[in-house]
């Protein structure tokens, strides 16, 4: 896990203009996505105010900040940044050049990441095509607790009594959201499940299931593409289609209707976190 110094100038949601003197007084850690702020918030509890730099029902792969939220980030403390979403990658060298120093934590270090290719250049892993979506799996929940708690520890040592109370009991409810998982398919070879754009590439390595995108590489599918997804569909009797609830749903309905199944619109960027992935895991094992 680094902890990275940086000069960075960025996007983030403005506090409320309501904001009490108590918030006043307090520093700001900004998160780069919803699911952050939940794990953050369970640590942290309400030391910190929190900004989230994509705004619920945006896409963090295409997400371009309006000049109105732009803001500058020297008035953040902590920056804790996922390293892979695609709108961090596209502001990054553009944004670093300016700004007041900020503590950043790139919750990607400690990750074990699922890409298309890596190559090692000493002790450092380079990746390319990176799927960024690590924090669905609870498995790799644990480590993005653990390194957040170790980072507050770190900026915040006179509050790490509290800190790794608040970290011990939300690594409770992560290991009850991974028990949950695995109890539901413990008894059942039906493992199989698709989504138009594949979000739970993690959840289905970590838990054996099989994920069926109906989008690759940020394409659409042709129309021969759409007849074998449809095929496929009927093979393994999917029941359901998952659709994040930031993309169209034209395509999945279209298989849907072809093979019978029911498209749900899930939120794997939810800041209710454990509900969101139970919400996931019941819809995979319920619509079987």
């Amino acid at each position: 896990m680094k902890f990275l110094l940086i000069p960075f100038f960025a996007v983030i949601i403005l506090a409320s203009c309501s904001t009490s003197s108590d918030e006043v007084d307090k520093e700001i850690i900004t998160v780069s996505i919803e699911p952050f702020r939940f794990f953050v918030s369970a640590i942290a509890g309400d030391d910190y105010l929190i900004n989230v730099i994509v705004p619920p029902g945006a896409s963090p792969a295409t997400y371009e900040p309006p000049p109105a939220v732009i803001k500058d980030l020297s008035n953040s403390k902590l920056l804790i940044i996922n390293g892979y979403l695609g709108f961090e990658m596209a502001w990054f060298d553009r944004i670093i050049n300016t700004g007041e120093n900020v503590e950043v934590l790139q919750l990607a270090d400690s990750q074990d990441l699922i890409a298309a290719d890596s190559h090692r250049h000493g002790d450092i892993i380079h990746y390319t095509g990176v799927d960024p979506h690590f924090w669905v799996s609870p498995q790799r929940a644990l480590v993005i607790a653990r390194d957040i708690k170790d980072f507050l520890v770190e900026q915040n040592p006179s509050e790490s009594l509290v800190y790794n109370e608040n970290f011990q009991k939300l690594d409770s409810i992560i290991r009850e959201t991974d028990s949950y998982i695995k109890t539901a398919f413990e008894k059942t070879d039906d493992r199989s499940f698709m989504i138009f754009h594949p979000s739970l590439t993690y959840l289905a390595h970590d838990y054996g299931l099989d994920q069926i995108p109906v989008e690759k590489e940020g394409k659409e599918p042709s129309p021969s593409e759409l007849k074998k997804l449809i095929d496929t569909g009927r093979d393994k009797n999917i029941k359901a289609i998952f659709v994040q609830r930031e993309f169209d749903k034209k395509n999945a309905e279209l298989i849907g209707d072809e093979i019978g199944a029911e498209t749900i619109v899930i939120d794997p960027l939810s800041s209710e976190w454990d509900k969101s992935i139970r919400y996931i895991v019941d819809n995979i094992r319920g619509n079987k």
